[in-house]
């Protein structure tokens, strides 16, 4: 891992891979209670490609934010573009990772080569999904930080997968317990009190990526096409038989999706 130091000198961890010939980099930023090996998956098909995988504030390598909020993440993602002398990216989020990307596309639209949300969306959350995240943090901060990552990754697939893939699910739920307790905390109040994103759509000046589970339970399908309609330029994707976590249940598809919309970006600002 590579570390880049924001203004208030925490530290944000990345990776980056060794071909920086590609002049647009696909930044790739994982979900909640994920680092950045979420995307470990679908790398190898990405292999041409300049990619970067950032730690968000609170996960993985990096520090804890200041305060929760998308707007950290937002910053940490510019903090590492210009590490990386990148003027602009394809930026990809995945679930929370989305939520991110938006707030990065309402800071920092000019750095936007294209713009990938999977398995996320522009809505602000519901009242009964903020307060089912108000009792995820009480679980926390009750010390049950274990028990809570165990309830909370066999909800993110398709239930065949996880039948057929036990040790996948395993493996993502010790994962999820090294992850700082204020991390899971803070993104979870950072979620609670995200903005809408509606109108970061409407006015994206790139070409906008919603990749989809037709058996999503947390992202439904219907919220991909409502919000496809929002930017001038979107591409659409529904996969068949997959849940959440696409880069697990589909990795091949992922990757060949987040490889094209990359190529279509790059040849628009050519």
């Amino acid at each position: 891992m590579k570390y880049s130091l924001l203004a208030n000198g925490h530290r944000i961890a990345y990776s980056a891979s060794a071909r920086p010939n590609s002049t647009i980099p696909l930044v790739l930023l994982h979900g909640f209670c994920e680092d950045s090996t979420i995307w470990a998956p679908v790398l190898p098909r990405l292999r041409k490609l300049r990619t970067v995988c950032i730690d968000l504030p609170g996960f993985g390598g990096s520090g804890q934010p200041l305060a929760p909020g998308m707007e950290a993440c937002s910053e940490a993602v510019c903090a590492v573009l210009n590490e990386l002398g990148a003027e602009r990216c394809v930026l990809a989020g995945h679930s929370m990772g989305g939520y991110a990307a938006l707030a990065f596309a309402r800071n920092h639209p000019e750095r936007l080569a294209g713009l990938a949300l999977v398995h996320s969306h522009p809505f602000e959350d519901s009242p009964e999904r903020k307060e089912n995240r108000r009792r995820g943090i009480e679980m926390l901060q009750s010390g049950k930080k274990d028990l809570y990552v165990a309830q909370l990754f066999p909800g993110l697939f398709a239930p065949d997968f996880v039948r057929e893939n036990p040790a996948v699910v395993e493996a993502l739920i010790r994962q999820g317990r090294k992850q700082p307790e204020a991390g899971i905390i803070a993104a979870l109040e950072g979620m609670i009190n995200r903005v809408d994103h509606q109108d970061t759509l409407k006015t994206a000046p790139c070409p906008v990526l919603f990749l989809g589970g037709e058996l999503d339970a947390i992202v439904p399908p219907e919220w991909n096409l409502k919000s496809a309609h929002l930017p001038d330029i979107a591409d659409v994707h529904l996969l068949a038989g997959v849940g959440h976590m696409a880069m697990f249940e589909a990795p091949e598809q992922t990757a060949d999706i987040l490889l094209r919309f990359w190529h279509f970006c790059e040849n628009s600002f050519k």
